[in-house]
């Protein structure tokens, strides 16, 4: 797991541009969506917690100046939620400064979450449903 995120990191290091028009975290925005497809198995993580399911956004927190807005649904509901992501700040653009950086949900009710996001460009990532294994 270990050497799959520092793959990742490297990728995402060299596709960093040189120049160029840049969006708040100093990419195109064409770049910040092909990694946030590189990166769409961290896009949702869960957690089992004082009797309750914490469903977490905190990857899609730390690229909120590439993403316009993210609907979700919960098992295999439609996306009739959205995740209100922080305010971009583009002197700190990875930053998650949320309290609560996830949904909370009662124990034994998550079996999936389906994530779409929609981009400043109007475009919209795949469908992405993220299965729930409790440990």
């Amino acid at each position: 797991m270990r050497f799959l995120k520092s793959a990742v990191f490297s990728l995402a290091l060299m596709l960093l541009p040189a120049s160029g028009p840049a969006s708040a975290q100093g990419m195109p925005p064409e770049q910040i969506k092909q990694i946030l497809d590189l990166t769409k198995a961290n896009w949702v993580a869960f957690r089992d917690w004082e009797g309750q399911e914490l469903v977490y956004f905190t990857h899609l927190e730390s690229w909120k100046c590439g993403i316009d807005y993210v609907f979700y649904g919960v098992n295999g509901g439609p996306l009739d939620q959205e995740w209100e992501l922080d305010e971009c700040d583009p002197a700190n653009p990875n930053a998650v400064l949320k309290d609560k950086p996830y949904i909370e949900r009662p124990a034994g009710s998550t079996q999936s979450v389906s994530v779409q996001l929609v981009f400043p460009d109007g475009s919209k990532s795949a469908l992405e449903t993220f299965e729930y294994k409790p440990q």
